[in-house]
C-alpha cells in the first residue's frame, strides 16, 4: 500500500529531499543564540531531529517533551553530545510528559515559570497516528485520543506558551501533514490521522488570525517523507514510499521558521520540500498579501 504526499504548489520549482544552504542552522541569519526551545515529541524521530538543528543554530537551552522517560533520557544523551560535537554551549533538558495529559502539561508549564524559565520558541511536534482504516469501523475512544494529542494538545501548549510573562517576540512552529488537506483515496487507511491533522490545521489558522505575528509568529509545515521511530510503530513500512526524506529537512526547516525571515508567512501552512529562497520571491509574496486563503486549508472552490 503506497502513501500519497503530493504537495504541488506552482510558484515553487525546487524541491528538497535533504537540508541545504538557506536553512542551515550555521548560517547567522538563523541563529537561535539566547533563545530557549521546547520542542513536544522531541526525544526521536522529526522532533529529535528538529532539537538538533537547535542546538547547531546555538539556542540557549533547548528543552524536549517526552512520554517514556527512558527513551527521553537517551534522547537528552544524544542532544548533549550533539553540542559538544557542535561546540554550543546548550543546555539540554527532558521533562516526561504526554501532551494529551492536562494535569502534565500544567506541571510542565508551573514548573518552567517557578524556575523562571520563558520559552521563546516552541515546536509542537507530538503525534498520534490513530487508529488505521475508515472512521466509522474505528474505535471510538482510539479516535478521540488521536484528537487530544493531534488537536486539544496543540490549544492548550499554545495558549500556556503565549500567556508567559514578559513581552518578548515569540515563536510558534507546528509540525502538521500533508494529511491536513490531502483526501487521495490512496491515503483512506489513514482517516483518523487525516481528520486530526486537517482539524488541527484549522484551529491552527485560527489561532494565527487571533494573534499579532510581531508577538507570536505562527508557521506549520508538512514535514516532508521521514521513515521515523514514530512512523514504524505507527505500521509505516519503508516500501509504501519509493524515496525518504533526510530528517535534516524538516529539522532546519523548522529553525529556519522561527526566524524574522518567515514571518511574511505567518498563519500560512507550508512543506520542508519548498525551496525558501523561492518563497521570498517577490512575485509569490504579492500573492500572499492579496490573498488571504493562499496556503490556507479551507473549501475548494470558494
Amino acid at each position: 500500500m503506497a502513501v500519497s504526499l503530493s504537495l504541488h504548489f506552482p510558484p515553487i520549482k525546487t524541491l528538497h529531499r535533504e537540508s541545504y544552504p538557506a536553512i542551515s542552522p550555521l548560517r547567522p541569519e538563523n541563529s537561535q543564540a539566547g533563545k530557549t526551545i521546547l520542542i513536544t515529541g522531541g526525544a526521536g524521530g522529526i522532533g529529535f531531529a528538529i532539537a538538533t538543528a537547535f542546538v547547531q543554530a546555538s539556542a540557549s537551552h533547548v528543552i524536549i517533551l517526552g512520554r517514556r522517560q527512558g527513551f527521553l533520557l537517551n534522547g537528552v544523551k544524544r542532544l548533549e553530545a550533539e553540542a559538544r560535537t557542535a561546540g554550543t554551549n546548550t543546555k539540554i533538558s527532558g521533562y516526561c510528559s504526554d501532551v494529551s495529559d492536562l494535569e502534565a502539561s500544567e506541571k510542565v508549564w508551573a514548573g518552567l515559570k517557578e524556575n523562571d524559565i520563558v520559552v521563546d520558541v516552541l515546536v509542537l511536534n507530538a503525534v498520534a497516528l490513530g487508529p488505521t482504516g475508515s472512521l466509522v469501523d474505528a474505535n471510538l475512544e482510539s479516535v478521540w485520543k488521536a484528537y487530544e494529542v493531534n488537536v486539544r494538545s496543540l490549544l492548550d501548549h499554545t495558549q500556556r506558551f503565549y500567556k508567559q510573562q514578559g513581552g518578548r517576540q515569540k515563536y510558534l512552529v507546528s509540525v502538521s501533514s500533508s494529511m491536513a488537506h490531502n483526501l487521495d483515496n490512496e491515503n483512506s487507511f489513514l482517516s483518523t490521522y487525516g481528520a486530526t491533522k486537517n482539524a488541527g490545521q484549522v484551529l491552527f489558522q485560527q489561532i494565527a488570525r487571533d494573534v499579532d505575528p510581531d508577538k507570536l509568529q505562527m508557521i506549520s509545515f508538512h514535514p516532508g517523507a521521514v521513515y521515523s521511530e514514530g512512523a514504524q510503530a505507527g505500521g509505516v513500512t519503508k516500501d509504501m514510499m519509493d524515496v525518504w526524506d533526510d530528517a535534516a529537512l524538516p529539522g532546519n526547516f523548522a529553525v529556519w521558521a522561527a526566524t524574522p525571515a518567515a514571518r511574511f508567512l505567518h498563519g500560512r501552512f507550508l512543506a520542508a520540500w519548498w525551496d525558501v529562497n523561492e518563497l521570498k520571491a517577490d512575485a509569490l509574496q504579492e500573492k500572499l498579501k492579496s490573498d488571504w486563503h493562499l496556503l490556507r486549508v479551507g473549501v475548494k472552490g470558494l
